[in-house]
């Protein structure tokens, strides 16, 4: 029994020395195979989606100061003014949850609101007079264009990120490791693009 032992004992070993002199080979292959570079473009992916929401977040903080500022010169439709509150928080709830598509939604919804308001308020001499009002229009402005840029900047990422893990043998990596071809972000349209248009 004792040489049982003995034996089982000299297997073990030798079936770590083997797995020792294998590892080179294993990252070699995980290198070949190109698991690093599929970790590589999912953070830069990762880190682009950040981008959107932490623009999209300023878009949110922006509102409500809006809203204060217009109803002080002027009368809007209280519908309008509803559209543009839910709206609001339908998009603070995507953000929060980091939920792409949520995001789309509203944040298409809000742009449409806010396009609305706008054009309500459009032919209000002393609103649009207003430094406060139009040092907001020129900030939303701003943060419509960061949101476009990083949203650009993220399905640039996505790109990259797909094309690479559908080429053989990445995509072997990828089926192994769980990765699927990520979705693109629907960059939406400027509310101030929209209520120009339409004014």
């Amino acid at each position: 029994m004792r040489r049982d032992e003995l034996k089982g004992g000299g297997g073990g070993h030798g079936a770590r020395r083997r797995l020792h002199r294998l590892a080179p080979l294993f990252a070699l292959l995980a290198g070949a195979c190109g698991y690093g570079e599929i970790q590589q473009l999912g953070e830069q992916v990762g880190e682009a989606r950040s981008e959107i929401e932490v623009q999209l977040q300023r878009r949110t903080e922006l509102v409500p100061t809006l809203l204060e500022t217009i109803e002080r010169y002027a009368r809007v439709d209280s519908r309008i003014l509803v559209a543009v509150s839910d709206s609001r928080v339908e998009l603070v709830g995507a953000v929060r949850a980091r939920d792409l598509a949520g995001m789309e939604t509203a944040s298409r919804k809000l742009s449409d609101a806010v396009a609305r308001l706008f054009a309500e308020t459009a032919k209000n001499p002393v609103l649009q007079s207003d430094l406060g009002f139009r040092l907001l229009n020129s900030q939303l402005e701003g943060i419509e264009q960061e949101v476009t840029e990083a949203g650009r900047m993220y399905n640039e990422a996505v790109q990259r990120y797909n094309a690479y893990i559908a080429q053989f043998p990445q995509r072997v990596t990828a089926k192994v490791i769980g990765a699927v071809p990520l979705r693109y972000f629907d960059l939406p349209m400027p509310a101030s693009s929209t209520s120009t248009a339409g004014a």
